[in-house]
């Protein structure tokens, strides 16, 4: 057994609506919000792709999610030998983890921040440097004073879970313009959907700049499925795919994935909700006089 793990636990998630209703006796509705799953659920034509996929439970997906890399690349405009896919961004991560680090290695990431980065590189003997936040969002230029001859990968998470901040377009571009070429640069952007703002980085374009800035999306947000990938170049992927279990991602999660992505008014529809709630939300600790914590 790695001595490793010893130093880590298993992830206990959040109750569910039911096991928590029944726990304390809760009558009516109740929503779960803890883990940011998308309440409104997916669009209505996902249940008309599953139900006539019902009949195929027996194959095996074809390996790789074929059908929706292809999908994908035209919605990207990426070529489809630079997608992987995972069951969620968290075997995306996993997977990544996995080939890339070795012990000797450092991850440079930032503290308060999605913290599979950190549990993955443990697991594989690498050494974690967190970067403390600098005004709730990431400090780029102390996570570019921490990279040095061991480091392996570094770690960005935009806009930052939990803390919301995010970094510019303008600040990623001066950021990888330093970052030495050799070193991948994983941006995660499992939120980029509900993004707002102007400047936010345009992630897919400084990649034709920056052979080493590779992006990570998923559908478990918005789109309410889980099935995550990351965009990097043809020859990272030909090696990560070595690591991905060759029927990782289901064929009801493939073909439900392709249902969404083609749906992009249903899409447009649930962000502009969440965007409306959202500064509902920012009111409260003002009208209330406290800190969100």
């Amino acid at each position: 057994m790695k001595k490793q793990l010893d130093q880590l636990s298993a992830y206990g998630p959040g109750l569910s609506p039911d096991t928590l209703k029944k726990k304390y006796g809760i009558e009516g509705e109740l929503y779960k919000l803890a883990s940011n799953e998308n309440l409104y659920g997916p669009t209505p034509k996902v249940k008309e792709v599953i139900k006539a996929q019902l009949d195929n439970l027996y194959y095996y997906p074809e390996s790789g999610s074929p059908a929706l890399k292809e999908v994908l690349s035209k919605h990207l405009h990426v070529d489809a030998s630079r997608i992987l896919f995972g069951a969620g961004l968290d075997e995306v991560i996993l997977m990544i983890s996995r080939a890339v680090l070795t012990k000797g290695d450092t991850v440079v990431t930032s503290e308060a921040t999605f913290d599979q980065y950190y549990h993955n590189a443990i697991v594989e003997s690498a050494e974690v440097i967190q970067v403390p936040l600098k005004n709730g969002g990431y400090d780029l230029e102390g996570i570019l004073n921490h990279i040095e001859d061991t480091t392996a990968l570094v770690w960005l998470c935009n806009p930052n879970n939990p803390t919301g901040t995010y970094f510019s377009h303008d600040e990623l571009h001066h950021f990888l313009e330093r970052v030495p070429s050799h070193i991948p640069v994983l941006i995660d952007e499992a939120y980029v959907e509900f993004v707002t703002v102007n400047d936010f980085p345009d992630t897919l374009k400084l990649q034709e700049a920056f052979n080493n800035a590779f992006l990570l999306r998923t559908f478990s947000k918005a789109y309410g499925l889980r099935v995550g990938y990351v965009v990097a170049s043809s020859d990272a992927i030909e090696k990560w795919n070595i690591i991905r279990p060759p029927f990782n991602v289901t064929r009801l999660s493939e073909y439900a994935a392709i249902a969404a992505l083609e749906d992009q008014i249903y899409l447009n529809e649930i962000t502009q909700i969440n965007a409306k709630e959202r500064e509902k939300f920012y009111q409260i600790p003002q009208s209330e006089h406290f800190l969100p914590s």
